[in-house]
Parts: structure tokens; C-alpha cells; sequence
């Protein structure tokens, strides 16, 4: 049997490098401005769609992709943030934020019933950012309302199960400096990934912050823009 790795929260850092990424995304020209939330564990039941009889993240790894060659197709520039988490009501699910154009959002929503599985409905009344829902509220996509400058504040959500506190292996609690916004819970969950990586959190590698390409992008942004505080008084 496969051993995979398993996590309860994301690493140190997690929550900085997909702010990081969607500010890369925005300084190329293609802002995060698209959320979809799919409940991979309730579809991984299912019998049909990419999830259906599969592990988790083995379905999530296929909706990547599937998602990739289907943006790349249409000519829309493919850039992700992602993160895979735990509800206590919905169980495994996975938030994405993604770059789509206006001509394409209606061709997006209607493309999920095949990746997943489940029928698209529409509602008379629901909130203005949700713009696609699912028959069995499996997968719902959001559009960001802040015209291209709200990917910062997906990434920060998508972040949040980065722990504010850390424990030193002197069992001395202390605020995690690398965490950059509490505004979100952290809530925590057991996520399994694959035999080699937690595979709990993401970007597309164009955006990658960690790349000596990203990293050289963000020289040029301050601080203040990546929501990175000084935490100097700190006594460590």
C-alpha cells in the first residue's frame, strides 16, 4: 500500500509564498480575479468525473492539469495558487485562484460538470461574487470583486491553515513570523498528499516566488504590498 505523506496544517511560509505568487501574477499582467472551491472528498465517491474512485490528491493533480491545457488552449495565460483543505461540514476540498477573461467565464463554469462530475445550476438569489454553482454545492466559483487587485486577499485566504503559533523544541510557544495576515481561522485538518510530497498548497511555476526568476520580481515590491510586517520588537 502507498504511504503518503500526511500534514495538519500548512508549512512556515506557506501563506507568504502564495501572496507572493499572486502579486507575480499581477505584476505580469494576469491578476488572481477567480476562485473555484471543489469538494474533492465527497467527489472521490462519486462514479464519475476526474475524482470519482481515486485518492484525493491524485484527482487533484489531474484537475491541474485538465485546468492547464484547457486555459493554454484558449489563450488564457495560466496562472494558480492553490490549497488543499479540511472543513468540519465539508470535509477535503481544494481553493484555487486563477486568471480568467470575461469571454471565458461563462465557457469555465460550463467546463467543470465535465471535470467533475456534477451538473450546473443557477440560483435566483445569491451573493455578487458567486457567479457558478453546482447542483449538489460540490464546487462553487467566485469572481474577485476588486477588478484584478484582490489577489492578494485570495492568497492570504487561501493561506490561513498556516499556523499562527509555533512550538520550539523547547515546548516555548511563539508567534510564527513568517505568517503575514491572522485575518482568516486557521483551522487545521488531516490532508494526505503524495509518497513524496504533502502536495497541500501550490502555484504555477511562472508565478513561483521561490524561482530565481520570482525572487528577482520581488526586489522591485515592498513590503507593504506582499503584507509582510515588521516584526523586529520580536525578542527572538
Amino acid at each position: 500500500m502507498l504511504q503518503r505523506k500526511a500534514t495538519t496544517h500548512l508549512p512556515r511560509g506557506a501563506q507568504g509564498q502564495l501572496i507572493d505568487a499572486a502579486i507575480l501574477a499581477e505584476k505580469l499582467g494576469h491578476p488572481i480575479n477567480q476562485m473555484t472551491t471543489i469538494r474533492t472528498e465527497i467527489l472521490s465517491r462519486s462514479s464519475v468525473g476526474v475524482f470519482a474512485g481515486k485518492h484525493e490528491a491524485d484527482g487533484v493533480s489531474r484537475l491541474l492539469e485538465l485546468m492547464r491545457k484547457w486555459h493554454i488552449k484558449r489563450g488564457i495565460p495560466w496562472v494558480c495558487i492553490w490549497s488543499r483543505e479540511v472543513g468540519q461540514t465539508v470535509g477535503g476540498h481544494i481553493h484555487l485562484g486563477t486568471h480568467q477573461s470575461k469571454e471565458h467565464i461563462e465557457g469555465y463554469i460550463n467546463q467543470l460538470p465535465h471535470w467533475t462530475g456534477e451538473s450546473r445550476i443557477f440560483l435566483a438569489k445569491h451573493k455578487p461574487g458567486d457567479i457558478g454553482f453546482s447542483e449538489n454545492r460540490s464546487w462553487l466559483v467566485q469572481c474577485c470583486m476588486r477588478k484584478g487587485e484582490s489577489g492578494t486577499d485570495v492568497a492570504a485566504y487561501l493561506g490561513k491553515d498556516e499556523q499562527g503559533r509555533t512550538v520550539t523544541g523547547w515546548s516555548v510557544e511563539r508567534i510564527n513570523a513568517s505568517k503575514r495576515t491572522f485575518t482568516h481561522p486557521c483551522q487545521g485538518g488531516h490532508v494526505e498528499g503524495t509518497s513524496r510530497t504533502a502536495y497541500r498548497h501550490g502555484t504555477s511555476r511562472n508565478i513561483a516566488p521561490l524561482t530565481a526568476k520570482g525572487r528577482k520580481a520581488l526586489e522591485s515590491i515592498s513590503d507593504s504590498e506582499r503584507l509582510i510586517s515588521d516584526l523586529s520588537w520580536l525578542p527572538y
